[in-house]
């Protein structure tokens, strides 16, 4: 059976530098006319975006109409791309990341896909930003369901509709840095590598119990021998 990688975005394989969460905080400022110092801190780590605006909208007393949403989402990729594109923008790629994608692309053993929290139009956004996109050949993301533990088998037949392949859960390796990203492929019976970019260092991710946990992805050719074994 092939392999399939599907990677999380935030915290995997970039850093926006905080251009996410204050792009969903320009968007309540705008639509809600509330600041966002009176906000409580938001809980991005391993979120789908459709959990975070459901979140976002009972703290204001907002009811999730689909208009409403609707354009509340638009406003935010607004605000998204905005940041994103400034002369100022403090976003990085992890360590590794244009190497490991490059490298497991041009070797062809496994097929690349997504499995992120953003919505599709974010997330694209983000990686375009990065000129990571064409490493992708598709996957699931926010706006396909609030919980990220039913992602799963949307990447899986997406990724299948594609490439014109079946995969076993068991050769699916799910890429993240979170606790929810390894929640998340034991929900389908895949396997998760944890890496220690984000807000979870490795020393916290292991209790959860990924297949492989590291600090970073930065020795490629090892991480790329584990993922394809």
């Amino acid at each position: 059976m092939p392999r399939l990688l599907l990677f999380d975005i935030d915290g995997t394989l970039l850093d926006t530098g905080g251009a996410g969460g204050a792009s969903l905080l320009d968007a309540m400022e705008e639509i809600f006319n509330v600041r966002r110092q009176d906000m409580p801190p938001l809980n991005l780590a391993g979120a789908t975006d459709g959990g975070v605006v459901r979140e976002l909208f009972t703290q204001v007393g907002r009811v999730m109409e689909p208009e409403a949403v609707q354009r509340y989402m638009d406003t935010y990729l607004g605000h998204l791309e905005r940041r994103l594109a400034h002369a100022d923008f403090p976003g990085v790629l992890m360590p590794g990341i244009e190497i490991l994608l490059q490298t497991l692309v041009a070797d062809g053993r496994a097929d690349i896909g997504l499995l992120t929290g953003n919505v599709r139009r974010g997330a694209h956004m983000k990686l375009e930003r990065f000129g990571l996109h064409p490493h992708f050949v598709d996957g699931a993301f926010g706006d396909d369901a609030e919980d990220r533990n039913l992602l799963g088998p949307v990447a899986m037949q997406r990724m299948s509709q594609k490439t014109g392949r079946q995969y076993a859960a068991t050769d699916v390796i799910v890429i993240g840095d979170t606790p929810k990203d390894i929640a998340c492929a034991h929900a389908i019976g895949a396997r998760c590598l944890a890496v220690g970019t984000g807000h979870f260092k490795a020393d916290s991710l292991r209790p959860h119990s990924p297949w492989l946990c590291l600090e970073d992805l930065s020795d490629t050719a090892s991480v790329r021998d584990v993922l394809l074994s």
